[in-house]
C-alpha cells in the first residue's frame, strides 16, 4: 500500500500549523519584551500561553517528522545493510523494525497520556501559574500527537510492506 495522498496533506497542514505557532510565540515573546522594557508593563499571561502552545505545537508536528524522515537514523547502518545486501531486503527489515518499535513506543506514550488526562479532568487539576487553567487541554495535545504519530507509522509499515521505497 503506498502512503496515502491525503494523510500526508493533513499531516502537512498539521505542520504548517505548527509553524504559526511558533511565529506566534516569537511574536508573543517580542511583544512581551517591548511591554516589560519600554512600557514597564509585564503581561502575566505570556509565557504561560507561549508554553502552552510549545506543548501543543510539538506534539502535532511530530506525525511530520515521521513522514519526512525528520527523526534520527543512524545512516553508517544503512550503509553497511547496504553493502552485505545489494537487494535493500536487510535495510527494509531493519526499517521495518525501527519504524515497529517507534509505534509501540508512540502505544505507550498515548496510554499514558491518556491515562494522565482522565486523572487531570478527574481531579479538576489546574496549572500553578498565575493563571490557573485546567491541566486537561494541555495533556490532551500527548493523546493527540500519538495518534497522529500513530496512524502516520502505520501507513509507513504498511508503505514498507508494500514494498515502498521511500521510507527506507
Amino acid at each position: 500500500m503506498k502512503y496515502p495522498k491525503t494523510w500526508e496533506k493533513t499531516v502537512n497542514a498539521l505542520a504548517v500549523v505548527s509553524g504559526c505557532m511558533v511565529m506566534l510565540i516569537a511574536f508573543l515573546a517580542l511583544f512581551e519584551a517591548v511591554a516589560r522594557h519600554l512600557f514597564r508593563s509585564p503581561t502575566s499571561w505570556s509565557l504561560n500561553t507561549s508554553g502552552y502552545m510549545l506543548i501543543w505545537l510539538l506534539f502535532l508536528g511530530t506525525s511530520y517528522a515521521f513522514q519526512e524522515h525528520g527523526h534520527v537514523a543512524v545512516d553508517m547502518l544503512r550503509d553497511v545493510a547496504d553493502k552485505l545486501d545489494g537487494t535493500r531486503r536487510l535495510r527494509r527489515a531493519m526499517a521495518v523494525v525501527g519504524y515497529l518499535i517507534s509505534t509501540i513506543f508512540v502505544t505507550v506514550l498515548g496510554y499514558g497520556g491518556v491515562k494522565l488526562t482522565q486523572s487531570a479532568a478527574a481531579m479538576n487539576m489546574k496549572t500553578t501559574t498565575t493563571t490557573p487553567i485546567p491541566l486537561w487541554p494541555l495533556y490532551a495535545a500527548i493523546i493527540a500527537g500519538c495518534a497522529l504519530m500513530l496512524v502516520t507509522l502505520i501507513f509507513i509499515l504498511l508503505d514498507l510492506s508494500g514494498k515502498g521505497e521511500k521510507y527506507l
